[in-house]
């Protein structure tokens, strides 16, 4: 796929909204021609998130622009604020949750650049990450 250089204005950018949030794409394969990585700023609502799951062939970054991420690695968690980040290897079960009284606003990073719908396994209603984070 052949990449072209883009300038990633508001209009040109593709918005999607899911249940865990509005998604603004800022490059993936069919936008950028990219096959290096995936870029999408996540906006969620208060009290929303992005249940456990993984992504087998994928790391990952996310980085918090504005709002309170509870950001979960595994079994342990942490509240990022603004301009704090986490690294995910390939695999790893994650999930990120907003925690606090405003939406919270991240980046997410992931590469190399696959289908995320089809490269991300929901293991949230599987044990112990359906029960982790009612026992916090």
């Amino acid at each position: 796929m052949k990449k072209n250089k883009k300038f990633l204005t508001k209009d040109a950018v593709s918005s999607e909204k899911l249940e865990r949030g509005l998604h603004h794409w800022l490059s993936t394969p069919e936008f950028t021609g990219s096959d290096q990585f995936i870029s999408v700023r996540v906006e969620v609502e208060v009290g929303n998130g992005h249940p456990f799951h993984r992504h087998p062939d994928m790391e990952e970054i996310i980085y918090v622009l504005s709002g309170r991420a509870e950001q979960w690695l595994e079994d342990e968690k942490k509240v990022l604020e603004r301009n704090e980040a986490a690294f995910i290897p390939e695999n790893m079960v994650h999930a990120t949750y907003n925690v606090g009284e405003e939406p919270l606003i991240f980046l997410a990073i992931l590469s190399p650049a696959k289908d995320l719908e089809d490269s991300m396994v929901d293991v949230s209603k599987e044990e112990p990450w359906c029960n982790l984070k009612n026992e916090s």
